[in-house]
């Protein structure tokens, strides 16, 4: 058979925004299954139902790609880990990062507190690392130059990613009422 590629854009019943997108590929004689956000958490069901009925009943996926936290694009994940055997989870964790990125935040004084922050910060990706670790699933970094199957990363880079965890609207220098923030004078 020829090597093919096949793309799927499913539905996540919203006009507003949000993607879940399903690939399988064939190179030789192996075939390859990726997920690329999985939309809302409530239509994660409709797309493992797709999967398993389009992809001709596939058990195992070889990669899954969180793009980034909000719930319109990794809450529709959670099935997809709990439902099939997972190659690699491919996601950004901004709190594996504390150390590096504690000088950054004026209102912390130490890395655990910033990295409870952040995660508490990014509820979606938590939960994926959660199910991730529970299942013994490896978890890497997408960053630019990384290979996902067939598939080159493009951005960002690691200091670009540091750079955005910084001034995302989501950053703790915005809670300064945070119990695990230094106090102000």
């Amino acid at each position: 058979m020829t090597d093919y590629y096949e793309i799927d854009f499913w539905d996540v019943e919203s006009d507003k925004s949000g993607d879940a997108i399903s690939m399988r590929y064939l190179i030789g004689e192996k075939t390859y299954v990726h997920v690329v956000d999985g939309g809302y958490q409530s239509t994660g069901e409709s797309l493992v139902q797709n999967i398993q009925k389009y992809y001709l009943a596939v058990k195992k996926i070889d990669h899954v790609v969180a793009t980034h936290n909000d719930g319109d694009h990794a809450g529709g994940l959670r099935p997809i880990l709990e439902n099939f055997e997972i190659g690699t989870l491919w996601m950004l964790r901004p709190w594996i990062y504390a150390e590096e990125l504690i000088v950054r935040f004026e209102n912390y004084e130490s890395a655990e507190h910033l990295r409870r922050k952040l995660r508490s910060l990014y509820p979606n990706l938590a939960a994926l690392e959660d199910i991730a670790i529970e299942k013994g699933i490896q978890i890497r970094e997408p960053f630019q130059g990384q290979k996902i199957g067939a598939f080159s990363v493009l951005a960002p880079t690691k200091s670009r990613f540091l750079d955005l965890v910084v001034t995302s609207e989501k950053t703790p220098e915005i809670a300064a009422d945070d119990p695990m923030a230094k106090k102000q004078d």
